[in-house]
Order: structure tokens, then C-alpha cells, then sequence
């Protein structure tokens, strides 16, 4: 189970050091305050007029690329100065790499960082306004939990919702649910918030393939590993909560009315590190959601990509 001291890094993927507002890093400092614990500011740069490629790479390309990780670099040091007072450590890298999300989880990977912020990077169509390609890839190649911060507005006294599906796994709760609440209740024990463990089940109108008492005896079963995890937590019944209907539609609803800050949940990984996938529900809430989203993975994925760094 996460705790304060369990928190040592915490590191912000900054987008572009030139940019205003930086909800990374203004988040990833708070995170470290309350936690105790250090921030990298980390930016992967990349420019394709200066790549060169392989047969047209030159002594001038090279230096100019020198030269552009050097400005970002110092474009993450001015937003250190600006957040130093917070009392928290922060240190600042700046690389070149070609691919951004790889290069966010081997810095996390590499950084031992405990936690990545980032500041999702909205892409706007005619159609729709929603994550990027890069966001989705973050999301899915981070080795350690993900904080999506939507503001960089402090965290006073925050409803923590954690999303378990502990029916999805079998007989017994999974170590990502146990993760989850975990995750959950050191976030609100350090910003002094309230924790809410909440499942959503599917009605036994629309499980058409079962028996109604078969279908509620899965149902009784589920709510009282749902039960074992609170009190796993040292939660109290009332801090739990049942909803029914579509998995988004009623997470969306509980944000609303909990009035949260912060979801905690979990993603699906299927096959191995590179074939990552996320979870329907979770892919969809990342789009819509209005609160921060905290993504954890289960520590299978987390063993698996540092060895996959060290190769």
C-alpha cells in the first residue's frame, strides 16, 4: 500500500518549457511537498529539421541540436527558479529523443521517480476536442502511476474516488485494486481529503446470458470484496459506494456528485510491455473526465518495463 514516505521522486514531463501556465510542474511540486519527496522537471526535445537522419547527419546539425536542448534546458530552469520557493528539491533534464512517451518512461524508469505528472496535450479537430496521440501513449508506456493534471489549482482538503472492478479478477482482490485504494488513501492523508472506494455494477437486467440468482450471488460476492478492501484501507463502510449502469456514465456521474478532485484507477495490460493496452473505460474517462486522473498499473507492467529499460 502506498504511503508518504513511499514517494520519494516525483517527476513532471513538461510539453514545452517556453509554454505559460506549466500545470506539470506546478503540480508535481505540490505532489512533492506533501510527500516529502524530490521533482525533475524532464522535457524530451525534438525537432525534425535538425535530425538529419542517417546519411545526411552533419557537425552543424549536431551542434545545432546542442544548442536547442541547451535553450530548453534553460527554459526548465526558469521554471525551477519561478516554483523554488516551495521548499522542494528540483532538478531539471532536458535530452533529445525522437519518440516523447518512450522517453518519458525510460526517464521515469530511469529516475526511479515513484510518480510522472504531465499536463494532457488537447488536440482540437472540427469534430472533437480530446487527448493526443502522445497522451495516449504516455498513458500507456508509463511504468508508474500517472497523474493527469487537468489545473494546477492546490489540492485543499480533496475527495479522492478510487474505481476498483475487483470482479474482473477472478476469485480474489487484485494487488492493482489493493494498489489503487492504496494510492488513494496516502493522496488523501496528505493533503487531509476524504477517500471514497467506488465500483460499478452492471444490473442484472442487462446480464441477459445468466440466471437472476446466479447474477446476484456474483453481485453479493463482489460488494463483499469491495467491503474487504475498505476495511484493508482502515475505511468504514460509508465510505464506499455502489453504482450501477454503464461503467462511464456512472463514474462520470460520481465525479459530480462527490464533488472530486482526483480519480484513482487502474488500466489493463495485455501481452507484453510494447502491446500495452488501457482499458475501455479508462481510455474514455481520460477523455472526458473533469478531475485529475491518477492511472495505476498493476506491478507486473512496472517489473516488466525496468527490465525492459536496462535491455
Amino acid at each position: 500500500m502506498a504511503t508518504r514516505k513511499s514517494v520519494r521522486t516525483v517527476l513532471a514531463a513538461i510539453a514545452d518549457p517556453a509554454a505559460g501556465g506549466q500545470v506539470a510542474a506546478r503540480k508535481a511540486v505540490e505532489v512533492a511537498w506533501l510527500f516529502g519527496a524530490d521533482v525533475i522537471l524532464y522535457h524530451a526535445c525534438y525537432e525534425p529539421v535538425l535530425s538529419g537522419g542517417m546519411f545526411f547527419d552533419s557537425a552543424h546539425l549536431a551542434a545545432a541540436r546542442r544548442d536547442y536542448v541547451a535553450r530548453a534546458t534553460q527554459g526548465l530552469q526558469a521554471i525551477a527558479r519561478s516554483l523554488g520557493g516551495a521548499g522542494v528539491e528540483i532538478r531539471v533534464r532536458a535530452e533529445w529523443q525522437r519518440t516523447i512517451p518512450e522517453a518519458i518512461a525510460r526517464a521515469a524508469t530511469r529516475e526511479a521517480a515513484d510518480i510522472v505528472v504531465a499536463e494532457p496535450r488537447y488536440r482540437s479537430t472540427r469534430r472533437q476536442r480530446g487527448l493526443s496521440r502522445i497522451d495516449w501513449e504516455v498513458a500507456r508506456l508509463c511504468p508508474v502511476p500517472l497523474l493527469l493534471a487537468r489545473s494546477a489549482a492546490p489540492y485543499s482538503k480533496p475527495t479522492v474516488l478510487a474505481a476498483v472492478d475487483p470482479g474482473a479478477h477472478g476469485l480474489r482482490v487484485s494487488s492493482l485494486d489493493v494498489g489503487i485504494v492504496g494510492m488513494a488513501s496516502a493522496i488523501a492523508a496528505a493533503t487531509n481529503g476524504g477517500v471514497r472506494i467506488i465500483h460499478c455494477m452492471r444490473d442484472a437486467s442487462l446480464v441477459r446470458a445468466a440466471r437472476p440468482a446466479l447474477v446476484r450471488r456474483e453481485q453479493q460476492r463482489v460488494r463483499t470484496m469491495v467491503r474487504h478492501l475498505a476495511r484493508g484501507a482502515g475505511l468504514a463502510a460509508k465510505d464506499v459506494k455502489i453504482v450501477h449502469g454503464g461503467p462511464v456514465e456512472a463514474l462520470l456521474n460520481a465525479v459530480t456528485t462527490e464533488d472530486a478532485d482526483i480519480m484513482v484507477l487502474g488500466t489493463i495490460v495485455r501481452g507484453p510491455v510494447r502491446q500495452a493496452l488501457i482499458g475501455s473505460t479508462t481510455e474514455q474517462l481520460m477523455h472526458v473526465a473533469p478531475c485529475d486522473l491518477l492511472l495505476i498499473k498493476p506491478n507486473s507492467f512496472a517489473l516488466a518495463a525496468g527490465r525492459a529499460a536496462r535491455n
